[in-house]
């Protein structure tokens, strides 16, 4: 048996495994230059580690490397919360989750959190599941315990069959599932009808098929477009907590080709994109961006869903669509898919013990309910 290989600086080979050949083309460039050239709110440096010849990128933050809810924990799980929750439209509600937030923000502090390194995240919002044993993911936790005594571990998109085979098979390994979102999947059944609403948006993807095509590096000004039309739908509508996405980000996506840009003009300019990605035997939906006014009038969004769920069903794939609107998934037929991550920290110090601890019972008792109540 092999041991775990830590490679820092060098990145993988486009040939071996399917996991090997994607960390080369979705966080390659990450491995050799960091992430600030392409995530402008996030300074990290990224590794990658090899198990039996399955490869997984490492993203380590060492304290304050992030202003993004993507690579730190208290942004995620405490920050960009407050933010949704400021949105909820239900004044009582609005008011019970926000006390209740703010009450475990003077209890947990992001410097007892934010010392992490994320396993299996390929910084975009959804990657591949993690596919690792309990008995790989045991001497994965411990190659990172040698190579990171003073960090948390946090292994992304975990199910809660993994989390109970690793409690079962390898207790010694001290991962812990945290609640972490609903995630939404749909599958094209053969033969049966589809909801009202599906037929609806693929009446709309119908409309805008003349106007709907697959983006390129040559087309004029796209890489500016893209970044505009990203802002306006994740920073300027939603958050500053999400990823600034940076020129260079968006010339990469094209240099690599594994994310599918497909764009929607309206009266001859790109008002609507939205990228995709097969890995792991799906196809995941991943970063989207809109002219919010010229979406709703003719609704972008929808004919956009539309066409990936035709995508995967001509490849015969799931189709991955994330967290978030989760009724308006559903109404189209989505099912929902609850996503933990395993968490490791029992080789810390007892502060921040403590504060993992207690954001894991918080969320695992509340999460849930929220999300559900809220269909997030």
């Amino acid at each position: 048996m092999a041991p775990v290989r830590l490679i820092e600086r060098t990145p993988p080979s486009t040939e071996g495994s399917e996991s090997a050949q994607l960390a080369s083309k979705l966080v390659g460039h990450y491995v050799e230059r960091g992430t600030t050239p392409f995530i402008g709110n996030t300074r990290h440096r990224v590794l990658l580690a090899d198990v039996d010849g399955e490869v997984t990128p490492l993203i380590v933050n060492d304290g304050a490397d992030s202003d993004c809810y993507l690579t730190s924990p208290f942004i995620n799980y405490i920050t960009y919360a407050e933010e949704f929750v400021n949105s909820v439209k239900e004044p009582g509600t609005r008011r019970a989750l926000l006390a209740f937030i703010r009450a475990v923000r003077t209890v947990i502090r992001p410097r007892h959190l934010d010392r992490v390194v994320y396993v299996n995240h390929w910084m975009v919002a959804t990657g591949p599941a993690l596919c690792f044993t309990p008995e790989q993911l045991e001497r994965l936790t411990q190659a990172l315990r040698e190579r990171f005594p003073k960090h948390a571990f946090v292994f992304k998109r975990a199910t809660a069959e993994t989390a109970a085979a690793v409690a079962r098979e390898r207790p010694g390994a001290a991962l812990h599932a945290i609640f972490n979102r609903q995630m939404y999947v749909w599958r094209h059944e053969e033969g049966k009808k589809p909801p009202r609403e599906f037929r609806q948006d693929r009446n709309l993807l119908n409309q805008h098929r003349a106007n709907l095509r697959r983006l390129t590096a040559a087309d004029p000004g796209v890489i500016d477009r893209l970044r505009e039309l990203y802002r306006a739908l994740y920073i300027d509508k939603y958050s500053d907590h999400n990823a600034f996405f940076t020129e260079a980000w968006f010339e990469e996506v094209f240099r690599q080709g594994l994310l599918e840009v497909y764009g929607i003009e309206v009266e001859g300019r790109l008002a609507y994109f939205v990228t995709c990605f097969v890995a792991g035997g799906e196809l995941i939906g991943s970063v989207v961006g809109h002219d919010p006014v010229l979406s709703r009038k003719h609704g972008l969004y929808r004919a956009g869903m539309s066409h990936l769920m035709q995508l995967a069903e001509q490849r015969d794939l799931p189709l991955n669509l994330s967290s978030g609107s989760g009724q308006f998934k559903q109404k189209r037929g989505a099912t929902p898919l609850t996503e933990y991550e395993l968490l490791c920290f029992s080789h810390l110090p007892w502060r921040a013990r403590l504060s993992w601890s207690l954001l894991r019972r918080i969320y695992n008792a509340v999460g849930p309910r929220v999300f559900s109540a809220l269909s997030i």
